[in-house]
């Protein structure tokens, strides 16, 4: 399921490698909620940055589409893990590479983040 990128590396912020389950409802375009019927779809998180993230998930989404997101993030400190807290995440779809198993590797762009208080 590896997919390289021959290029220049042209992301601004570094990515964490992750494995979690992430949860997402489509916002946009208003025709994909029909497709989901609004409710929320667990995804595989692959890595993390500043910017955006990259998901594995079953549903061909289309470029462009606008995700609400919620994940819980950890802070790690010299190999300590701490709780940092639950986020909620606007992004939207710049890339979807199709996987096997019909799986579709997204790539997400970050419109706004925000901390939830527990």
């Amino acid at each position: 399921m590896s997919i390289t990128y021959p290029g220049i590396e042209r992301r601004s912020h570094r990515r964490v490698r992750m494995n979690c389950t992430i949860i997402y409802r489509w916002n946009e375009p208003v025709s994909t909620h029909f497709i989901m019927d609004g409710e929320d779809v667990e995804a595989k998180m692959l890595d993390i940055s500043q910017g955006g993230l990259a998901m594995v998930t079953d549903h061909d989404i289309p470029i462009s589409t606008i995700l609400s997101m919620r994940f819980t993030l950890f802070r790690v400190n010299k190999d300590i893990m701490n709780f940092s807290g639950p986020v909620e995440v606007t992004g939207e779809v710049r890339s979807n590479i199709p996987l096997e198993r019909n799986e579709h590797r997204l790539g997400i762009y970050f419109t706004r983040v925000r901390k939830i208080a527990v």
